[in-house]
């Protein structure tokens, strides 16, 4: 974990690096070369001692500045060093821009691994971005100048903000990449690499979510595979130089993880708000079960409201999940006893977790069955008038949260038109509308505490083998995940691996803003509405609804970065 800046053109490099503090605790360093400017925050996990950044390769010939973790650093290095390259240091930033000398950008497909870094090699600027978007980049290019940072904050230093906030934002209360709330900066999206000229910046696609063909093997031998390569992601990702913790949650992926991993510490979030909330019981069946240390933090109203404004300052942008505060308390109850922790992100996506697959799924095998088929206008009549509708459009109604345009609807139809079955076609959906928040959530929350945050089942080995499942091993008979489950006997207690009511991490902001915060949001909300802002829920969506928690977060980014320039938290 690190956090990178750099221009092409005139820009205050010291002060961009700076605003990224938090990312890189322990190092600094900058360089400069004609027009270009690099700088790194480093946060020290591999090569405590000669890692510093910027680095070059041995010859000098090319320079990076880079955040994240080559994980096969080791191989990569020593194929590198198979064809003569040498190395000065033992770092795996090192490994990466010579790997880029020697391949160019064709060096990615090597990589196993969540980055996201700049290379000059006297001529252009080359930046890349993982193939999941673990690693965040950021860029912004206007009349021959080029600006890039891991966050936008840092080019507020150089860029007046805008806000960009039109009618596609409350459909799903977020903004598809590469798109951000602030005109003119742009996301480079998961799986792209970008080169700028000194002219013009051009992005291209790497790496996409596979469409089949669906793997035919039996369900043991694809259990099989499926248990070497979780092994494997978890092995490369317990490569570092300082301790190694998890966050566990109570549900199958972290304890999974944890399974496999036995770290000596883990961490949990105690809700003592019910069963609905809490996870703390299953959580400590887990930890019991590997003998690991468990810690815990309990999170109330009063800590939402005085740590939320800082919540979206790290954020940069309202996120439509109210986990955002746990993941926050979390990572700092983390970074009290280690540098590095494991998390359980991408399992739902890749492997059929969520319910509303499940639902779906049901409502096709009905519509389909012989005995419905004739009768879908009676159907109707009894569960509503778009029941048995185009799937790309029944599905989406499940993650709309807003009115408003019709835009991010017709991608969802698009992505929809993949090969692939439905449970497939739903989970590339997510990972193309609503995972980017949750993986910007893990990020932003793991950095403004100095931790780095590692999520093996986003190992792009393991989502390309679970896009190429049959669906009945994701979803069969109303039960989720079914050969990750499967996989994972043994290695979890079976109460949790069969539990049928495990929900996402809740936090039950909605109560707090309607009571004990009451006051507080009425503000905010009004505050907002005074700016000509106005969120209409596209429907009922009983505890799932988030408006009012959008609504707060909303203002406080306005207040923050558009009357603040982001200069800080602003409550």
């Amino acid at each position: 974990m690190c956090g990178i800046a750099g221009a092409y053109g005139p820009a205050d490099i010291r002060r961009m690096t700076s605003m990224l503090t938090h990312r890189g605790p322990d190092d600094e360093g900058f360089f400069a070369s004609g027009p270009v400017q690099f700088g790194a925050r480093r946060l020290a996990i591999i090569d405590l001692t000669t890692g510093h950044q910027p680095l070059s390769t041995v010859d000098g010939s090319h320079w990076i500045t880079y955040n994240g973790e080559l994980f096969n650093y080791l191989e990569v290095r020593k194929d590198l060093e198979s064809l003569g390259f040498q190395f000065k240091t033992s770092s795996d930033t090192e490994v990466v821009v010579t790997a880029y000398k020697a391949w160019g950008a064709r060096c990615l497909d090597r990589f196993i691994g969540m980055f996201a870094f700049a290379i000059w090699d006297g001529r252009e600027i080359f930046i890349a971005r993982d193939r999941l978007g673990e690693k965040p980049l950021y860029y912004w290019s206007e009349g021959g100048r080029f600006l890039f940072a891991s966050e936008i904050k840092a080019l507020l230093v150089e860029v007046t903000p805008e806000a960009a906030l039109d009618d596609r934002f409350p459909v799903l209360e977020a903004v598809l990449e590469p798109d951000t709330l602030f005109r003119g900066i742009h996301a480079l999206e998961p799986g792209c690499h970008l080169v700028f000229d000194g002219q013009t910046a051009k992005v291209e696609r790497y790496w996409s979510i596979p469409e089949g063909p669906i793997d035919g093997r039996s369900a043991s031998d694809l259990c099989e595979e499926l248990l070497f390569l979780l092994k494997d992601a978890v092995r490369l990702r317990l490569r570092s130089d300082v301790p190694v913790g998890l966050f566990l949650s109570g549900g199958l992926d972290s304890s999974l993880l944890a399974g496999l991993a036995r770290p000596h510490k883990t961490f949990t979030c105690h809700l003592p708000y019910g069963p609905a909330y809490d996870e703390l019981a299953y959580a400590r069946l887990m930890a019991d079960s590997i003998g690991t240390e468990l810690h815990t933090v309990t999170i109330g109203p009063d800590d939402f409201r005085r740590d939320f404004p800082r919540v979206i300052w790290h954020l940069e942008q309202p996120i439509a999940t109210t986990s955002s505060i746990a993941e926050f308390e979390l990572a700092r109850l983390a970074a009290r006893h280690v540098k590095v922790a494991i998390g359980g992100q991408g399992a739902d996506e890749a492997f059929g977790g969520y319910v509303r697959y499940a639902l779906l799924a049901e409502e096709e095998r009905i519509g389909a069955a012989p005995l419905f088929r004739e009768y879908h206008p009676l159907a109707r009549l009894l569960w509503g008038p778009r029941v048995f509708g185009p799937p790309a459009d029944r599905y989406f109604q499940l993650i709309q949260r807003g009115l408003g345009s019709n835009a991010p609807l017709e991608e969802a139809r698009r992505i929809f038109q993949r090969r692939g079955s439905l449970v497939d076609r739903m989970g590339a959906v997510d990972f193309r509308m609503t995972f980017p928040s949750l993986i910007t959530m893990n990020d932003r929350a793991a950095a403004a505490f100095g931790v780095e945050n590692r999520t093996p089942l986003l190992d792009h080995r393991l989502i390309e083998f679970a896009f190429r499942l049959p669906p009945e091993l994701k979803l069969h008979a109303g039960q989720t995940k079914i050969l990750l489950r499967r996989a994972s006997r043994g290695l979890v207690p079976d109460a949790i691996i069969d539990r049928p009511e495990k929900k996402g991490l809740g936090v039950p902001v909605g109560r707090w803003l309607q009571n004990e915060l009451k006051d507080w949001a009425t503000e905010l909300s009004r505050s907002l509405e005074r700016r000509g802002v106005r969120l209409e829920a596209a429907q009922d969506r009983g505890e799932f609804d988030r408006t009012l928690f959008t609504k707060v977060s909303l203002e406080l980014w306005f207040r923050t970065f558009i009357d603040n320039r982001g200069a800080g938290p602003v409550s």
